[in-house]
């Protein structure tokens, strides 16, 4: 049956409805550029119930929620209500569906008695434009915005036209000619939006001033009432002229009072009563004032306003004017940084606002920041010219310059007059910390670290001027439940600056509407290393209790390459696209952290306190906070929020100075992966194993998944509608070793190469033998040797029936820098030379060790108890190597046993290997990731020193063969050299430990096989054992 629009009913929201509300969203995905979010009847039920929606209109098809339209208070502007979200599912559109629920909005806000609709949307909604024009927008033509406002409540207000539209529907009459561009009738500076009725021999015409937000002009078949200025920017303290006008169409006179009405920075006070025959003009004075800012394209300007009452009905006129001075007085740099002491380039930028030539003298005050070169200013400037003026000056302190000055103005054969304005400028350096304002804006800079507190919304921006790329946006507080968005169009009531020792801080107060009586109170700490806190304070200054308090605090980091803490690792956006807000699952955030990294190694960590709560806020993450009952005077406190910017370098650290270093490590789990079953990439032979490719993102995967092992090809397709996070497919190992699994993930949007490595043991046992101190470990595919009285380590690696090593068993001795020297692996203290390493007595013994996943490992523990070296005596150092049944693996790691007595802080435990995979030391080298044109590099030949590397591949010309060495997470660093002797890798770990206890370094595993390994390393890199 074909669905009809007379099918489709307009209902407000209940919780009855989320499951197809999210319905309609996850179908609707190509009316907002095709995203892949995927929203659930949960996700649903927490945004609606955290809102800042007065309504929410769904249109229903039977059962179906086919359209979606919400309505709250209009957040940029007073003086309108808002719809900030409208969606008609695809299948139904074209049935006039968004037009019956933009109606529904614009009926509720009549019925609320406001008197303006607005909306956002976008340039290229050729779709949705003409309806919006046709239901009464207007697009504003802006350069910042595609914003429309509708004026049609306003016009329902006024009492005679009431007859007109009480008998003719306002839709129907339209007469208004519709074109997808933006709107306005233009008068000099003025913008005027015209709506046309008509009805046979009955009309009605208005005109609304952009600005001001209000009617300047009606006619109708009985009259046109018109008011006028002839400049819409107008000089402060001058007398203006506003022009009113009355034709009087029915033929008898019309009894007629104005009255001018004063509103803030206006003086348009006035009384007229009068009698209109046919057509009457009239002019009154006006004056305006400087608001101390800007009018804001975002706000309502100050308006000249009046009323006219014709025959005892009033009809509001009212006009916006911006008051300006004489002229725009900026001081400017191009320089981010100055030391104190130094001489450098400022510029004074004057834009003349005058419409004839003028002489601008200013004369430069003295202060404590800047000393000129130059102090007087004599400027000929042509009317409405700009002229900038180079000014060499020297810093005499970092800190924020603030002066009033005074100008001077000369008019040709019109005398002269004078003008105040601020010059302000920053001069942020290291060691300096300071506050000031500006006309939009508070700043509070410690060092190169700031943070910039827009004054109209309370939208506080944090960041370095060093950085690369985009501050931290903290988003305007809100007050619930239901959340309210007034502090998104409120200036602070109260603003100070505090300087502590520790650092700057920025005190807020907004007085809330919504919440009567209601103070909050915002602190903003900034720090010289990047340390930025937020402590908000809820003051209840009535006389009854308050009960359930939200404060939700929105703030938008940027996921790129983000990292967050989930219950199985840490989430890492390793990939090049920056997920939405809307592909995090924040009901699985296990900490209170997430951490970004940006361009040229900037990086910004967020967390939240213990007892707030972290989560999605529309496309923005929230912090909220509650409080259960907040007596009359009493505060309450909340925070810190804590913004890092370039404080910690890694995750890992922003992650250790927010939970502590006792805090359990963490693995990192990439976006998108292949992987075996529950991520475990040991299995036996003879097994199946389960490989998926899987996303940790709420979008559903679709798409066709091929994967080749061991010469078979494995295929599986998902769609959309399989509602499945990852895809799967089955594979038989049959033989034992070191397993490269290969594929292609195709998405109509999306193309990936995907491996993975598994370990698939074999059925032979891993032998461990001792004949003469000679430790021999073989697990059918390699096998390593010890021996203690040689050397206190491993020192044959043997692959193939060919070494890997490079040692000069039986006796260490000297070699290149080293003496005594006997190659392998090994770990050791910095603090103990292999000569007194050699004193103390090690032992060797077969172990076998459990990993994460369960499964046993068999090797050697090396065990030196430290007995001679008088620092470290009562340490014991045990070293693993541990390998799988014919497998081509090799895991070592190390413990500290510290039972000195004493405590041991930032010592350094190094381990090294030294290679030699052929005959000859040239023929054998290492490849290691870089963004340079080298690829590989030989040793035996020259002094080469590589840098710190995840892993390293380790070769020779004359086998096919390599060895991958992949260091582990926790080191300090790592680092790979080479000379005409010796090829060694190495890296450093940290450790700290008090008297009984025992640290554990991860371990570092080998790997060997044909080709290089890539990213498949980094689920190895995640092996423990216990």
């Amino acid at each position: 049956m074909k669905t009809t629009a007379e099918q489709v009913k307009i209902v407000e929201y209940h919780q009855g409805l989320a499951k197809g509300i999210a319905k309609m969203w996850n179908e609707s995905r190509e009316n907002w550029g095709g995203d892949s979010g995927v929203t659930t009847e949960s996700d649903v039920i927490e945004k609606e119930s955290n809102s800042t929606n007065l309504h929410l209109f769904l249109a229903m098809y039977g059962d179906e929620v086919v359209g979606y339209c919400g309505l709250s208070q209009y957040r940029e502007d007073t003086g309108a209500l808002y719809i900030p979200l409208l969606n008609v599912h695809p299948s139904y559109q074209g049935l006039k569906i968004g037009k019956q629920l933009v109606l529904k909005a614009l009926e509720r806000t009549i019925e609320l008695d406001w008197p303006r609709l607005d909306l956002f949307t976008w340039a290229g909604n050729t779709k949705a434009v003409p309806l919006y024009k046709k239901c009464g927008f207007f697009w504003e033509e802006r350069d910042d915005s595609t914003h429309l406002m509708n004026f049609i409540p306003l016009v329902m207000s006024i009492d005679c036209l009431r007859p007109f539209f009480e008998k003719h529907d306002w839709y129907s009459t339209s007469e208004r000619v519709i074109e997808v561009k933006p709107d306005g009738i233009r008068d000099n500076d003025y913008t005027y939006f015209e709506y046309n009725w008509r009805a046979g021999e009955e009309y009605v015409r208005v005109q609304v001033e952009r600005t001001g937000r209000g009617i300047r002009l009606i006619e109708t078949q009985d009259f046109l009432i018109e008011m006028s200025l002839q400049d819409f920017k107008l000089l402060e303290n001058q007398t203006h002229s506003v022009t009113y006008r009355m034709v009087n169409k029915i033929g008898r006179p019309m009894e007629v009072t104005l009255t001018g009405k004063e509103n803030e920075n206006v003086e348009h006070s006035f009384y007229h009563s009068f009698t209109v025959d046919s057509e009457w003009t009239g002019e009154f004075p006006v004056k305006v004032s400087s608001p101390g800012q800007e009018p804001s394209p975002w706000k309502t300007h100050p308006a000249v306003s009046a009323a006219l009452t014709i025959d005892g009905s009033s009809i509001p006129l009212n006009m916006g004017v911006f008051p300006k001075q004489a002229a725009k007085v900026h001081l400017r740099t191009v320089r981010k940084d100055w030391r104190s002491g130094q001489k450098g380039l400022v510029h004074l930028d004057i834009e003349s606002q005058m419409e004839e030539d003028c002489i601008y003298h200013i004369l430069l005050p003295d202060n404590s920041v800047l000393e000129w070169d130059r102090n007087e200013i004599a400027a000929d400037i042509k009317g409405k010219d700009r002229v900038s003026f180079p000014l060499s000056a020297k810093l005499m302190k970092n800190a924020f310059l603030s002066e009033e000055i005074e100008v001077r103005v000369e008019r040709e054969n019109k005398g002269t007059f004078t003008f105040r304005t601020n010059l302000c400028l920053a001069f942020p350096g290291y060691g300096s910390k300071f506050g000031g304002e500006t006309e939009e804006h508070w700043f509070g800079f410690n060092g190169p670290f700031y943070v910039e507190v827009e004054k109209r919304n309370h939208i506080v921006k944090a960041g370095s001027i060093y950085s690369s790329g985009e501050a931290l946006v903290v988003f305007s507080p809100k007050l619930g439940k239901p959340f309210s968005e007034e502090f998104s169009k409120k200036e602070a009531s109260h603003v100070e600056f505090i300087e502590l020792v520790e650092g700057l801080v920025i005190k807020t107060s907004l007085e809330s509407d919504a919440f009567p009586n209601v103070t909050l109170n915002t602190y903003i700490k900034v720090f010289g290393d990047g340390l930025i806190e937020i402590n908000h304070e809820i003051i209840n200054k009535g006389t009854e209790s308050l009960v359930d308090i939200f404060l939700m605090q929105p703030v938008y980091p940027e996921l790129k390459n983000m990292a967050i803490p989930q219950k199985d690792g840490v989430i890492i956006g390793s990939e090049a696209f920056i997920p939405f807000m809307d592909y995090i699952k924040d009901k699985e955030i296990s900490e209170s952290w997430i951490f970004v990294s940006g361009n040229n190694g900037d990086t910004t960590g967020f967390s939240w306190p213990e007892g707030a709560k972290g989560r999605k806020d529309d496309w923005r993450f929230g912090i909220e906070y509650a409080v259960e009952t907040l007596n009359p005077q009493q505060e309450v406190c909340f925070g810190p929020i804590s913004i890092g910017i370039n404080t910690a370098p890694t995750w890992e650290r922003w992650r250790e100075f927010i939970m502590g270093e006792e805090a359990p490590r963490l693995k990192e789990i990439p976006l998108y992966a292949l992987e075996a079953s529950d991520g475990d990439f040991i299995s036996e032979e003879g097994g199946t194993v389960e490989y998926s490719f899987r996303s940790m993102l709420t979008p559903y995967i679709h798409g066709s998944l091929k994967l080749k092992s061991e010469g078979d090809f494995f295929e599986r397709c998902s769609q959309k509608e399989d509602e499945a996070t990852k895809i799967s497919v089955q594979a038989e190992h049959n033989s034992p070793g070191l397993k490269r699994i290969t594929g292609f993930f195709h998405a109509p949007g999306q193309r990936a190469s995907l491996e993975a490595i598994q370990f698939v043991k074999g059925k032979k046992e891993v032998t461990v033998e001792e004949t003469n101190d000679v430790w021999t470990v073989d697990n059918g595919m390699l096998s390593f040797k010890s021996s203690p009285s040689y050397f206190p380590g491993i020192y044959s690696l043997i692959v193939d029936g060919k070494e890997n090593l490079h040692h000069q068993f039986p006796e260490a001795g000297p070699k290149a820098w080293w003496n005594p020297w006997g190659g392998g692996i090994r770990y050791f203290f910095q603090n103990v030379s292999s000569y007194s390493m050699m004193k103390e007595l090690t032992r060797a013994e077969p172990v076998t060790r459990t990993d994460q996943n369960g499964h046993t490992w068999t090797g050697l523990c090396l065990t030196t108890k430290f007995k001679e070296h008088e620092k470290m005596k009562g340490i014991i150092l045990k070293q693993y190597a541990l390998t799988l049944p014919e497998v081509g693996v090799l895991a070592c790691y190390a413990e500290v046993h510290q039972q000195t007595g004493r405590t041991f802080k930032g010592e350094l435990l190094d381990m090294e290997a030294f290679f030699k995979p052929g005959d000859e030391l040239s023929a054998c080298y290492a490849e290691v990731p870089s963004d340079g044109v080298f690829e590989r590099y030989y040793a035996g030949i020259e002094e080469f020193m590589l840098g710190d590397s995840d892993y390293v591949s380790v070769g020779s010309d004359d086998r096919e063969n390599a060895v991958t060495l992949i260091h582990s997470d926790s080191r300090k660093l790592s680092e790979l050299y080479m000379n005409q002797e010796v090829f060694v890798s190495a890296s450093t770990e940290e450790w700290s430990a008090s008297s009984g206890e025992t640290f554990t370094v991860k371990p570092t595993i080998l790997l060997f096989g044909e080709g290089k390994i890539g990213n498949a390393i980094k689920p190895i890199k995640g092996i423990t054992f216990r």
